[in-house]
């Protein structure tokens, strides 16, 4: 069962989550590839559109630029992505000014290099100084087409059609951008709530860690005073989990402690908060929860784990759990909560382990074994 904690400070994604910069990276340029199909397609189809209209030496030029769209769509296949990009760009830039130099500034054509310009921003190996200076200058170009290339009259057929094709082609320019940069902000978001579990969990169990967690008490806290709603605390401590680990190694243990990870995830309610609190000791808090209610639950979690089956670890192995709880008083710390829930779990221990206490305020127990 998946806790809801983390989901509600954050904002989730449909995205999967990428686990470095280079699977992120290659993801990113999968989406600059199918740009790069899209931009294939379009050149095949100014190949008929310039033998249609007349221009001859445009429909041989977009021959080649197939063919620079198609290189290109190889070496981002063999994660070439740099050199990709020069050619996409080398392309554009010849492309945008031969057609603007033939037909003029009416059709539109000159609006690819803003296209280009953004997605050179994409390439992580370039620095972002040098990055943004190519756009920049891709930018610059795009002005100067306007001061060299103004007074270029289209001299070819279908004049009454130039402002749909305009349309068509700031549309066609557009469209990529769009696209691209919409499923790059979702792997942008989805990583960085990756780098953010990442610091919230425990690498080994899955389970928040002890500094993120005090964070996510306190507010858990904060909202129950807010409706007047009780909160338990609960100490737990795998029993004799050092001979455990000095007897099979420390890779039976660390099995151990992700079995009994995933037994408190599936056995607990998603609005509770379970923390590896460090070594074989776990803090549960039971949200929305009395001291009666939360005892019977813990019972029934201890009973659960001591008959889990650790045949991958050793067949008749048993494991079992001590426990110490307390219902959070109104005025009390967390960290007299968590000393007192410790004095608990330690009466636990030295009682014979495998139960729960319950202590109060004034340190008197109950105890369930």
């Amino acid at each position: 069962m998946t806790h809801s904690h983390l989901g509600a400070l954050l904002t989730t994604s449909e995205q999967p989550l990428h686990a470095s910069l280079d699977d992120v990276e290659q993801v990113k340029f999968q989406i600059i590839k199918k740009v790069a199909y899209f931009a294939l397609a379009t050149h095949v189809l100014l190949i008929l559109f310039f033998a249609q209209i007349g221009a001859l030496t445009l429909a041989i030029v977009n021959i080649f630029s197939v063919l620079a769209w198609g290189s290109g769509i190889f070496l981002i296949s063999q994660r070439l992505h740099a050199l990709a990009l020069r050619i996409f760009c080398i392309e554009v830039v010849l492309h945008s000014i031969l057609a603007c130099a033939t037909l003029g500034l009416e059709l539109g054509f000159q609006f690819y290099l803003w296209t280009i310009s953004s997605m050179l921003l994409v390439d992580y190996q370039l620095k972002l100084k040098q990055a943004v200076i190519y756009s920049m200058t891709l930018i610059i170009t795009f002005a100067g087409l306007y001061f060299f290339f103004a007074d270029v009259t289209y001299n070819y057929a279908y004049v009454s059609l130039l402002p749909y094709i305009n349309i068509i082609n700031i549309i066609i320019a557009g469209l990529p951008m769009i696209y691209a940069f919409s499923l790059i902000r979702e792997i942008s978001i989805s990583q960085r709530i990756e780098l953010t579990e990442m610091a919230a969990k425990d690498h080994l169990t899955k389970l928040y860690n002890r500094r993120f967690a005090k964070q996510l008490i306190i507010e858990t806290r904060q909202k129950s005073i807010m409706v007047d709603n009780q909160i338990c605390v609960v100490m737990a401590d795998i029993d004799m989990f050092k001979q455990i680990n000095d007897t099979y190694g420390h890779d039976k243990g660390d099995a151990i402690l992700t079995i009994i990870a995933s037994a408190l995830t599936n056995q607990l309610n998603s609005t509770d908060i379970i923390v590896r609190w460090g070594g074989e000791e776990f803090l549960i808090v039971l949200a929305n929860t009395n001291e009666a209610d939360a005892f019977v639950r813990i019972e029934a979690l201890r009973n659960h784990i001591q008959a889990l089956s650790l045949l991958s670890i050793k067949p008749n192995l048993t494991i079992t759990m001590s426990f110490g709880l307390i219902e959070w008083r109104p005025l009390a710390s967390l960290e007299k909560t968590l000393q007192q829930a410790d004095a608990a779990l330690y009466k636990s221990k030295n009682d014979g382990r495998n139960m729960t206490t319950i202590a109060t305020p004034e340190q008197d127990y109950m105890i369930g074994v």
